[in-house]
Parts: structure tokens; sequence; C-alpha cells
């Protein structure tokens, strides 16, 4: 009797271990790689779909944080020094075409510096003071010694505080 249990568990072993990982793992890769496949037909169907000339001009338009957009677009560093205005060391130190356009010492940002901020909140002050400054005032050029530059722009940062 033990001799049948023992067949009959050996039986049942063997017909689950046939049946269990093998067949069921293979269709399992099988239906992720359809999905995977319908999936990329999907894309390239959107991608068709799309229009192309409405989608470069939406592109044109700078955003600003939160995918809001900004008026005049955005400074870059290499514009900022093809306009004369040195640039500080740094990250962000960006601005708003905004901030060049807006008449001297009213700069659009102002309000956003608060006690402590970071330099790249100057950068907008900074910019509008350069760009509005005449030549009769104008300092020596000093675009070409980036110490001095940041140098400059530190002390510059002291009375934008004062003013706020």
């Amino acid at each position: 009797m033990f001799k049948y249990l023992l067949l009959l568990v050996l039986v049942v072993a063997v017909a689950n271990a046939g049946r269990g990982d093998g067949r069921g793992g293979k269709a399992k890769d099988r239906a992720k790689a359809a999905a995977k496949d319908a999936a990329r037909e999907e894309v390239r169907d959107r991608a068709e779909d799309v229009d192309r000339d409405a989608a470069r001009e939406r592109a044109k338009e700078a955003k600003g944080k939160h995918g809001k957009a900004v008026e005049g677009g955005l400074l870059k560093k290499k514009v900022l020094r093809k306009m004369g205005i040195p640039v500080p060391s740094g990250k962000g130190m960006i601005a708003l075409q905004a901030c060049a356009d807006a008449p001297f010492g009213e700069s659009p940002k102002m309000n956003k510096i608060k006690p402590g901020a970071r330099a790249k909140y100057y950068m907008c002050a900074w910019v509008n003071f350069h760009a509005n400054i005449g030549d009769d005032k104008a300092s020596p050029d000093y675009s070409d010694d980036q110490e001095e530059i940041d140098s400059r722009f530190d002390l510059f940062r002291t009375p934008v505080q004062n003013l706020r």
C-alpha cells in the first residue's frame, strides 16, 4: 500500500512539474511582447498625426516655472554676453527679456527677492541695471575677468537687499 501511495505522489509531482512554469512562463512572455508591440504602434500612430507646425510654434514659446508662459522669453548667458552684460558664475544665471526692457530701477522680479536669497534671484535686477545704465555712468569693461564680475555682483546684491 505504501508503494502505491508513493507511486501516486510521484506521478502527481511529475505531472505538476511538466505544466507549471514551463508553458505558463512562455505564454506570459509572449503576452508582454505583444503588449509592447501594440504600445509602440500606438505611439507611432500618434506621432504621425501630430501637427508639426503647431508643435514647433508651441516649442518656441518660452516656458517658466510650472509650465507658465514667460513674457518676452529668456535671456541665457550667451545672449546676455552679446548684449554686453557681464554674467556672474553660478547656476541659474539667466534673466527674462522683461528685465532688460523695464525702465531703470523697476526690475519686474524685485518683489521675489527676500533677505538671504540665492544669487539667481538678483539676476533680473543685475540685467536691468546693466541694460539701462548709460555709457556716461558705466564702469570700465571688466567682462573678461570672471573673478571681478563675481565680486561686483556680490557688491551689487547689498544695495538691492537694502531697497527691499
